[in-house]
């Protein structure tokens, strides 16, 4: 039933209004019921008093004379709906009340003012809703008298009805109104969402570079859509990089496989020579090992996306890694008459994933070894700089291009590429060693000027 935003929206938007509309309807009624009674007894005692100054006058007039003087001072004072009575010693002087209402009024006089020189009271038998009553004391050396002025309550209660009334019929009505305009209200609100919603579920992996109607970016739901939009970018991003990762990555294996079956199909068209197959035998071996290789670091990279491949954290001595990754590149440096130079500091602990380490400095030697010229040099150094553990790995060889620096972390990617390919390499090896320091909350970064050499400069927490 309330399976929509908007309807929700509604109900609670009139549950609200109408418990706030609802409060103050109630203080607005009883605040006038507080008034029309406070007006009501103002008037009331007004003409108390106007009824009393006449008789004590009419006292003064007639030498004491209560009788004479309550009779005139009744007949001389009119108000309408208001009835007067006037007592001496409890006694009656004279009233205009009728007979029931005037035989109560001893009773009422007793219980209302209690030595109070003037109270207000009400009064039983006057309508449906009685009377209001003012009593004030006169004090005579003879006598002590009480005047006493009553009104119907009727016309005060009616108003409260009429006003009852009004609340009754109006309230509903308004619930009813704002209800509509709540519903309108968030149906418009909500108009940018469900463009949105209709805009995402056209969007699939075929249209990424398509967005969401952003209708006010600076609101809420502009905010929205503009957080859909970076997503989207991000989304369309990461397929063009995954296409052109499967692309890259089929082209890459498309070549030593092509190489391994066109070597294979030449051996077996006719019986050959011993030699000629150990040669065919050697070119499939060497192309199988670019196969393995570039097939591993695939698969590192594709578990590192997904992230599956966790660190193995250990200690470990790190100038202990950089020499055995020294010497073992030290046989590739001796085929190209190269010269490598390791310096390192005594002993450095470093608490970090050690194979990946290895794999990250090897690949640095490998591009350096493989771009360095013959008897070129390549040193690599290892030392403390605080904060940071900083390994380096310098070469002569024929640097970097200003134009290609932005793209060599990128994967497949190849400054040289016919050179690397007949070299080995996969142009894997760059992005697997940012990985590699990323993944120890670590930095890399070179400096390049063609013709002159590279320096890369890996920087570890310590």
């Amino acid at each position: 039933m309330f399976n929509t935003v908007r309807l929700r929206l509604t109900l609670w938007y009139t549950l609200v209004f109408g418990v706030l509309l609802l409060l103050f309807s109630v203080f607005v009624y009883l605040s006038l019921e507080k008034n029309l009674y406070y007006q009501f007894d103002n008037s009331l005692w007004h003409s108390g008093e106007i009824i009393t100054a006449a008789f004590e006058n009419e006292l003064d007039e007639s030498h004491d004379d209560s009788q004479a003087s309550a009779v005139e001072a009744l007949r001389e004072i009119h108000i309408p709906e208001v009835y007067t009575a006037i007592f001496a010693d409890e006694q009656l002087l004279h009233s205009n009340y009728p007979e029931p209402q005037a035989a109560l009024l001893p009773i009422t006089l007793r219980r209302s003012l209690q030595q109070q020189p003037r109270a207000f009271t009400t009064l039983a038998g006057f309508g449906e809703a009685g009377a209001r009553l003012v009593a004030i004391r006169i004090s005579r050396p003879q006598h002590e008298f009480i005047v006493t002025a009553a009104q119907p309550l009727d016309e005060t209660i009616e108003q409260l009805e009429a006003i009852r009334r009004i609340f009754y019929f109006g309230l509903p009505a308004a619930l009813l109104i704002a209800g509509g305009g709540g519903f309108l209200l968030a149906k418009k609100s909500l108009a940018p969402v469900l463009a949105m919603s209709h805009q995402a579920r056209r969007i699939s992996a075929s249209n990424l570079h398509e967005r969401l109607p952003v209708a006010n970016a600076a609101d809420e739901l502009g905010q929205l859509a503009a957080t859909f939009n970076e997503l989207l970018c991000r989304l369309h991003h990461s397929f063009a990089t995954m296409r052109e990762f499967m692309a890259d990555a089929s082209h890459e294996l498309r070549t030593p496989i092509a190489i391994i079956r066109g070597e294979a199909e030449v051996a077996l068209t006719q019986k050959r020579a011993a030699a000629e197959y150990q040669e065919t035998l050697t070119v499939i071996a060497d192309e199988a090992r670019l196969l393995t290789r570039l097939v591993d670091d695939l698969l590192a990279l594709a578990r590192a996306d997904a992230g599956e491949r966790q660190l193995t954290l250990e200690e470990f001595y790190l100038n202990d890694v950089v020499e055995d990754c020294c010497r073992a590149a030290q046989v590739l440096a001796l085929r190209k008459e190269i010269s490598l130079t390791c310096h390192t500091t005594a002993d450095l602990a470093f608490r970090g994933d050690e194979e990946l380490l290895r794999r990250m400095l090897l690949n640095l030697l490998d591009n350096a070894i493989k771009y360095t010229p013959r008897g070129g040099v390549v040193a690599v150094q290892l030392r403390l700089a605080e904060p940071h553990i900083q390994m380096t790995v310098t070469d002569s060889g024929i640097g970097i291009p200003a134009a290609e620096a932005a793209h060599i972390f990128e994967r497949f990617y190849r400054v040289d590429k016919a050179r690397s390919r007949a070299e080995g390499g996969s142009g894997l090896g760059l992005a697997i060693a940012r990985w590699v320091a990323e993944a120890h909350h670590g930095s890399i970064q070179f400096t390049s000027l063609p013709g002159q050499g590279s320096i890369f400069t890996v920087m570890l927490p310590q």
